[in-house]
């Protein structure tokens, strides 16, 4: 829980505070944009919630954090926060909440299929987000994009007999992974086409659901800062050139509705434009090479 203590003096006068343990991971923005902003090197409280829509997504923000930054002046009820979690975006696809610190704050998600569910990258081990779950039908498979996000994805794995997904170049991260891909061919398993995509890491891949949903991990996504989708090239830890060519790969991805990624922020795609946003962000990548 943050410290009054610690308390950022970039913060509004209100209930609800950001303290100087912040990484500045982003989260609290996807979760309450309204109320939380940057300074470049922290998140900071820019307005206090002036609804009960806005004290929830505040409170989800708080839930969220992964290295509990996040506080109130007074005491306050979290329950209901914590229960929204996993908080549904579309039909059958949820993002968890509970970001881990050991993947940086990314966020993951949760995809509900008749055929059995799916966890993309992983959120904190916590017992509510566990029993949500169990609710939700447990999980048969949990889809790694690479080696930066597994966090606790090994005791997932062992509460739910659930089978890990990775790319062998990265499976250093996750060396018990029951399904270790060496391809750079696509894998097809239920719902799911894995896409090899190498570039911010040497064995990154995507997960392209039901032809609509495209769970990006930290490859592509929309860039609020450029108000564009596109790729982050301070945080290219393998190759920009690869980067930049398995972006291209995802052209013919024409049907994707949605993108989802674990750092940078999730859009919703408007019409059949999917590749045109991708020639636009290739273009870009090429001209910050």
């Amino acid at each position: 829980m943050a410290k009054l203590k610690l308390k950022l003096e970039e913060n509004v006068e209100g209930q609800f505070f950001v303290d100087s343990t912040c990484i500045d991971c982003g989260a609290c923005r996807k979760f309450a944009p309204v109320n939380f902003g940057a300074t470049g090197e922290f998140a900071f409280v820019k307005q206090q919630p002036k609804s009960a829509t806005e004290e929830l997504e505040a409170k989800q923000a708080l839930v969220a954090c992964p290295v509990g930054s996040i506080g109130t002046i007074k005491k306050t009820n979290l329950e209901k926060a914590q229960s929204s979690f996993p908080l549904e975006i579309t039909s059958g696809i949820f993002i968890n909440g509970y970001n881990a610190r050991d993947s940086y704050g990314a966020d993951s998600y949760f995809i509900q299929s008749s055929s059995g569910n799916w966890l993309v990258d992983s959120p904190r081990f916590t017992k509510k987000l566990v029993r949500k779950f169990e609710e939700l039908g447990g999980v048969k498979y949990i889809f790694l994009t690479h080696q930066d996000d597994v966090a606790d994805s090994d005791l997932f794995a062992k509460h739910f007999q659930a089978q890990r997904i990775i790319h062998k170049l990265d499976a250093h991260s996750s060396k018990e992974a029951e399904i270790v891909l060496s391809s750079e061919e696509d894998r097809i398993i239920d719902q799911g086409k894995i896409i090899f995509t190498p570039g911010h890491t040497k064995g990154h891949q995507v997960l392209l659901w039901d032809d609509k949903y495209l769970f990006t991990g930290d490859h592509f996504a929309w860039l609020n800062s450029l108000n564009r989708f596109g790729s982050f090239r301070d945080a290219c830890w393998h190759s920009w050139e690869e980067q930049i060519g398995s972006v291209e790969k995802l052209r013919l991805l024409t049907g994707v509705q949605w993108v989802f990624p674990g750092h940078g922020h999730r859009k919703q795609v408007t019409g059949n434009s999917f590749d045109q946003i991708i020639d636009h962000a290739v273009a870009w990548m090429k001209s910050v090479a």
